[in-house]
């Protein structure tokens, strides 16, 4: 199988910034269309949790907030200081309610997947509140 290429493209919203992951995988046979929509939803929502990992830590930086390790708890404890500075983040699934046949699953990480015009995508918003 020819693996199509993935990307990741950030947008600006109204409201936050919005992480896209895609793949375009026309021209696939169907056993191929079946493995990279099974690689799509189970692995590389991964990469994209880390791109969007990784923009969160910066925001904490950004916002003065120390971490003090690359663990959960130690980001935990960091949204709390910026709680406690007033300001909260929100991780809004932007294809959670789409509510038709485009959706084709949910990754392990709660990632909604689509699939609209041989195009498998997941996109999430952040969002801060201040």
């Amino acid at each position: 199988m020819a693996k199509k290429e993935l990307e990741i493209k950030t947008y600006q919203g109204e409201k936050g910034k919005i992480f896209v992951l895609s793949q375009n995988i026309s021209g696939l046979s169907a056993y191929e269309r079946a493995k990279a929509i099974e690689s799509f939803i189970r692995k590389e929502t991964k990469v994209l949790e880390m791109a969007i990992e990784t923009y969160l830590r910066q925001v904490l930086r950004d916002n003065r907030i120390n971490i003090q390790d690359g663990s959960n708890q130690a980001l935990e404890r960091a949204f709390i200081q910026l709680e406690n500075q007033g300001k909260t983040i929100d991780i809004v699934d932007r294809y959670y309610e789409l509510n038709n046949e485009r959706i084709i699953g949910e990754s392990p990480n709660e990632m909604t997947v689509i699939l609209e015009d041989d195009i498998l995508s997941c996109a999430m918003e952040i969002i801060i509140y201040e």
